[in-house]
């Protein structure tokens, strides 16, 4: 029997490679360690009606959505740290803590990597994930290590436009890098 794969002859142009670049809105957010990770968690409702024996084609809805973009920096200057202190505010060069108002929320938050693919007929293309009206949510931990660096986790988690409720609030954009 022969081995089973899903090699391709254009397999090697479709590689996405790591760990990508972080940007809130249109500006670099920092150098990161340890790779980055996005993950959409969508929980269906399964409709079950009499006498179905198992899901039914056309009984799936979407019940919530909730997208992540894990982030972790090496890089920590104030503005970083405001970010992951949501509802904080920084005066000279003091960062305290507040509540969450409209103005918290980050307009977007993304994250680019490049897919893999340059021959003399294709160029290298990237991939962009984005979330929008992002908050850092969970603990804040700064871990400062005996030997290293010290890295700091940001969990960005997006949160729906009370105007779209029915938009999801995350994207994913293929484009070709120039």
């Amino acid at each position: 029997m022969t081995a089973q794969h899903g090699i391709d002859t254009n397999t090697y142009e479709r590689i996405m490679m790591g760990p990508g670049a972080v940007y809130i809105g249109d500006s670099i957010l920092g150098a990161t360690k340890g790779g980055n990770v996005f993950e959409i968690n969508r929980v269906f409702r399964d409709i079950r009606p009499d006498g179905a024996k198992g899901k039914v084609k056309g009984f799936r809805y979407v019940e919530s959505v909730e997208a992540i973009l894990t982030v972790r920096l090496i890089e920590v200057d104030e503005s970083i740290v405001t970010y992951a202190l949501a509802g904080s505010s920084l005066d000279s060069h003091v960062i305290t803590g507040g509540e969450i108002d409209n103005d918290t929320y980050i307009s977007e938050v993304s994250i680019t990597a490049e897919i893999k693919g340059v021959t003399e007929t294709t160029e290298s293309s990237a991939i962009t994930v984005t979330l929008t009206n992002a908050l850092v949510e969970g603990p804040v931990t700064f871990n400062l290590p005996d030997t290293g660096e010290a890295v700091l986790e940001l969990k960005f988690h997006a949160h729906f436009d009370p105007a779209a409720l029915t938009t999801e609030p995350w994207d994913v954009t293929f484009s070709p890098v120039s």
